[in-house]
């Protein structure tokens, strides 16, 4: 389930980097990485100071802001002695600054800036640094005041408050009181895990008697949510503490909001249709004209209330979100949605887009029925009440094929979801088996998307008829009605992808901090829906002058690629938005544009290069930064002069941009480094991978020596796999250098750090030895009289997606008289053709042995691709004819 495994990554992730006070920073190079921001939020309309702490963090610039209408301005220490307020004689001397932080921002919201979640990111000297989750709210927002440890010492609120707080330490207690009316409901939501920290709270509330009236913890992964009816007048008493007394610091940080606003639990159906209005029910918690539903969460009543909502215009293919969005749900895609009510603004919530026409069930069938819903189509339901499966009925032609896939948790519903086919004639007859837990992942641990959804099932029917898909969660005896909620898909496949974009890092939260001469690396990860295994181009936007993308295919057996941002020895200092498409075709010849996903990781993990998952999410915006400083060490691909060894026949150069090998091929690329430092330390390279698991990848690389500065030129020797899927694919090779840096100009000694650069993506082209299975029906008896004609039977089965023509001739032995044949084609997206054959009246009698059907495709538009079948024929006297 989401909250178990968002659990676990912050366990993980809690151990990744010590606390700023007295901690050490992560390996490498300067590079601004931004820890807290204090307080995580403002209301809209109204300037706050805001504290930033963190690591390589000198000489800040401004706060950089995923809203144009959220501004941060630099408050420079007092650098003079500044007056005694308590003797007007004497003056207070300037305060020691400690260069690194923390430092002091003036951040204003404008009052048209929306209730939701933005990122912030600190820029200065050395760059710019990770995001951090920085809330608007519209309620009045205040810092929490110590003391507040004790009943007696409650920090005073209002109703339609936020308190910004910490847990400083595992034992830290927060109390807080507000002066409530009997009769009104009151929605206390602490926000842990959405805003960044690695705080699990647990809120409890309190009556004027000291009666605990409410607790919660986990509400959603960390956060917590107490909903209370205030039975009489008076002050209650708000309680905050981190679950277990365990652990604490300047990460715990929390926001804790007392109001009456309105709060949306679940949306249903949780998706609609692009470009429809649709109408759907919100069950909440003081939902203006709210009625009561049939449903609870965790023991308290929902309200329900119906409105109607038009998906934005650009809303496909895209996921817009006012909320945190973890890996697991990143890859949907849908649009945010909030409800204004008396008390103020909801919680944001997003609605997801349907992939095909939606039939809404709000009721399940806890058995067969005759409630066939229409195919290809997507249904939208829930499990309720407790215990209840979901039996959903369709019908289906023999042959046809279908694509059944289960959407729960990646839509942020909980459970663990699971299916099965059932025949219509035979309910009890299991055509496919129970479909659970689909272990796939964007990325086994830079962004872990693994969730208990099961995978998607390819379902053929054996039969005209009716049949049942049945729906069941494994926690439905205790989680049902409006969290429970689903997505189910049958139709045809439809070949789509999306991508997601996140600084290359040693697993560390990473902002950019580009050096002049070097290069910056991205993971650009590929989610490929439907089986789509197109090659996608990759095109950058946006780019600074100085800053160049090298082009990056990610080919049909990738899961990914790695972007190399080169920057010039020149390049003036910046700080830049920039963006990201990805362009492919599908099988159909349609061409799908997809602007990638930017994602950071929010919480790393203390070993560089630990194979274990990391805490990521999505962010809102890619932000390059170059600085001043220059790049200790390149390295470059000389792909012109790459050597291709193939099976048989002589080597040669690549002599071009690209090498192109065939299936089973070798070739040796050379590559260099230069040292702009005068250690000129050693180079360790390694291929960047281009798959999770290293025998699925289309080729294997090796490197027989690594660069040294007594020989800083080498080779990398590349083994394409005979059953490697052709296409063009991008190879990166990261070098590892310990180079001597000191960041503190007034340091004596220079320490070794880690630094990576990169080769630019070099380009594989790699080409099929065949695009088909070559059959030929030959003439009937194997026959062909003198003086007639017959015709061969040339039938293809194409592979690897080649829908091109095929080019088909016979060739003859030497010396062969008498025999012609017109050379024919194959169509494009045909299987079949005829070839004329004819044997003139000076064909000499007798077996035309070894003569040789060739089949010829043009892959890629450009590379010949030859098919040969041998083929006898007897050519015999028309005994008719003398």
């Amino acid at each position: 389930m989401r909250r178990r495994m968002f659990g676990f990554l912050l366990a993980a992730g809690c151990l990744a980097v010590a606390d700023p006070v007295g901690g050490q920073p992560p390996p490498g190079l300067p590079s601004p990485r931004l820890q807290q921001v204090f307080p995580s939020g403002l209301k809209a309309g109204t300037t706050v100071e805001v504290t930033v702490t963190g690591f390589d963090l000198e000489e800040p610039e401004q706060l950089l802001f995923s809203h144009p209408g959220l501004t941060g301005k630099y408050l420079p220490p007092p650098k003079d002695p500044q007056p005694d307020p308590k003797d007007p004689k004497k003056t207070i001397p300037p305060p020691k600054v400690n260069p690194a932080g923390p430092h002091k921002f003036q951040v204003t919201a404008t009052a048209d800036v929306p209730v939701g979640l933005y990122d912030v990111r600190f820029v200065g000297k050395w760059g710019v640094s990770n995001p951090r989750a920085l809330v608007v709210s519209d309620q009045a927002e205040v810092n929490e005041q110590e003391p507040n440890n004790d009943v007696t010492e409650a920090q005073k609120i209002a109703v339609g408050t936020v308190v910004n707080g910490v847990i400083a330490n595992p034992t830290d207690v927060d109390y807080c009181s507000f002066p409530g009316r009997k009769g009104q409901r009151v929605i206390i939501s602490c926000l842990a895990s959405s805003i960044d920290s690695k705080a699990t709270p647990l809120v409890e509330v309190f009556d004027p008697s000291g009666r605990r009236l409410a607790a919660n913890r986990n509400y959603r992964d960390t956060d917590a949510l107490v909903d209370v009816i205030l039975p009489a007048d008076g002050d209650y008493l708000v309680r905050v503490c981190q679950f277990t007394y365990t652990a604490g610091g300047a990460d715990y940080f929390y926001r804790l909001s007392v109001t009456t606003a309105p709060w949306i639990d679940a949306v249903f159906p949780p998706a609609v249709e692009v470009g429809k209005t649709t109408e759907v029910t919100l069950l909440g918690r003081n939902l203006p004209n709210g009625k009561p539903s049939e449903f609870t969460l965790d023991g308290r009543p929902l309200e329900q209330l119906t409105v109607s909502v038009t998906p934005p215009p650009d809303a496909a293919a895209q996921l817009t979100s006012a909320t945190r969005i973890d890996p697991a749900t990143a890859l949907q895609d849908g649009f945010s949605y909030t409800l204004r009510g008396s008390g103020g603004t909801s919680n944001p919530v997003v609605i997801y887009l349907a992939r095909a026409k939606l039939t809404v069930r709000p009721t399940a069938s806890p058995g067969p029925n005759d409630a066939v819903v229409p195919v290809p189509g997507e249904v939208a339901g829930r499990l309720s009440p407790r215990g209840q499966k979901d039996w959903i009925a369709f019908n289906a032609k023999k042959g046809e094929r279908f694509l059944i896939e289960l959407t729960a948790e990646r839509i942020g519903s909980s459970g663990d979801f699971y299916f099965s086919i059932r025949d219509g004639k035979d309910p009890q007859r299991d055509l496919s088996g129970e479909l659970d837990d689909d272990n796939d992942s964007l990325h086994p641990f830079i962004f872990f998307t693994r969730n208990s959804d099961p995978p998607v099932y390819s379902f053929t029917a054996p039969e005209d008829g009716k049949y049942y898909v049945v729906i069941g969660s494994r926690d439905t005896q205790a989680i049902s009605g409006p969290t429970s909620a689903y997505r189910l898909r049958i139709g045809p496949p439809q070949p789509d992808f999306r991508a997601v974009i996140m600084p290359h890092g040693r697993l560390f939260q990473t902002g950019s901090a580009a050096w002049p001469g070097g290069t910056e690396a991205y993971w650009l990860f590929v989610h490929r829906i439907d089986g789509y295994t197109g090659e996608l181009q990759v095109a950058v936007e946006g780019l600074p002058s100085g800053v160049t993308a090298a082009p990056l295919t990610i080919g049909p057996a990738a899961r990914w690629g790695l972007l190399v941002l080169s920057v010039a020895p020149n390049a003036a200092q910046t700080t830049t938005p920039w963006r990201v498409k990805v362009t492919g075709t599908t099988p159909s010849g349609q061409k799908l544009t997809r602007t990638a996903r930017s994602a950071s990781v929010i919480w790393g993990l203390p070993q560089p290069d630990a194979n274990s998952p990391v805490v990521a999410r999505l962010d809102r915006t890619l932000v390059l930064a170059v600085r001043g400083e220059k790049a200790p060490f390149t390295l470059t691909a000389d792909v012109a002069n790459a050597t291709i060894r193939p099976a048989s026949g002589q080597e040669t150069k690549a002599n071009g941009p690209r090498v192109v090998l065939k299936q089973g091929e070798k070739a040796s690329i050379p590559i260099k480094a230069d040292w702009s430092v005068p250690e000129k330390p050693n180079v360790t390279l390694v291929a960047e991978p281009l798959v999770p698991q290293p025998q699925n990848a289309p080729f294997t690389v090796q490197f027989p020596a690594q660069p040294t500065k007594d020989k800083p030129d080498v080779l990398v020797n590349l083994d394409v796999r005979p059953n490697a899927l052709p296409g063009t694919y991008s190879l990166v090779i990261r070098g590892t250098a310990a180079i001597p840096f000191q960041k503190d100009p007034q340091g004596k000694q220079k320490q070794p750090v880690p630094v990576d650069a990169f080769t630019t993506p070099i380009t594989i082209r790699i080409l099929p030895t065949a695009v088909a299975k070559l059959t030929v029906t030959n003439l009937p008896n194997n026959t062909l009289k003198v003086g007639e004609k017959g015709e061969l039977g040339i039938k293809v089965e194409r592979q690897y997606d080649y829908r091109g023509e095929f080019k088909v001739k016979l060739e003859l032995p030497a010396g062969t008289t008498g025999i012609t044949a017109t050379e024919v084609t194959i169509p494009a997206n045909q299987d079949e053709v005829k070839l004329p054959l004819q044997a003139t009246a000076d064909a000499k009698p007798g077996p035309l042995a070894n003569a040789t059907i060739t089949v010829t495709a043009m892959y890629a538009e450009q590379y010949p691709v030859v098919h040969e079948a041998k083929i006898t024929v007897n050519i015999v006297a028309d005994p008719k004819k003398k």
